[in-house]
């Protein structure tokens, strides 16, 4: 699912930086820190999960063995849902087109030992599943989202 709003990007950038007149700016993106593109990053992935009925349980979910993005419930599978989010700045020699395929095997791995911490901490969990949002930010505040459902399972391929 893609989705080029910049309405809601230019919104929320210029509630998270408060400045009304930011998306005007010539290179804003630029002058973003790499947490403040994260942290917008994961604004975008929950109101595009929330229009679309998910609740957001809970964000920055920490245990010792790491932190998911965010937690949704998914009503419509029944499913609690941990979200990875990337977000990138879209640049000309992009190296990462893709900012979902940053999700390594590595990180794969931890957030299947994340949702075991969560499982334990929510005792009883209905179904556990894995998304990826992939969001590149693009001139003019806008965004360009990829929503990966079922990105990887509980099945290690290490």
């Amino acid at each position: 699912m893609n989705t080029n709003d910049g309405r809601e990007v230019r919104a929320l950038v210029e509630e998270l930086l408060g400045d009304e007149s930011v998306c005007e700016s010539e290179g804003l993106l630029e002058t973003l820190t790499a947490h403040e593109v994260g942290m917008l990053g994961e604004e975008l992935a929950a109101c595009y999960l929330r229009e679309r009925g998910y609740e957001i349980v809970e964000r920055n979910y920490r245990c010792p063995e790491g932190e998911a993005d965010l937690i949704a419930f998914d009503p419509e599978t029944e499913e609690v849902v941990l979200v990875e989010v990337k977000c990138r700045r879209a640049r000309k020699d992009d190296d990462c087109a893709y900012p979902e395929e940053a999700v390594s095997s590595r990180k794969q791995h931890r957030y299947r030992r994340i949702a075991f911490c969560y499982c334990m901490e929510h005792f009883p969990t209905p179904l556990i599943r894995f998304d990826v949002i992939g969001i590149r930010l693009t001139s003019g505040c806008e965004a360009e989202l990829q929503h990966l459902f079922r990105a990887f399972d509980w099945d290690a391929e290490q």
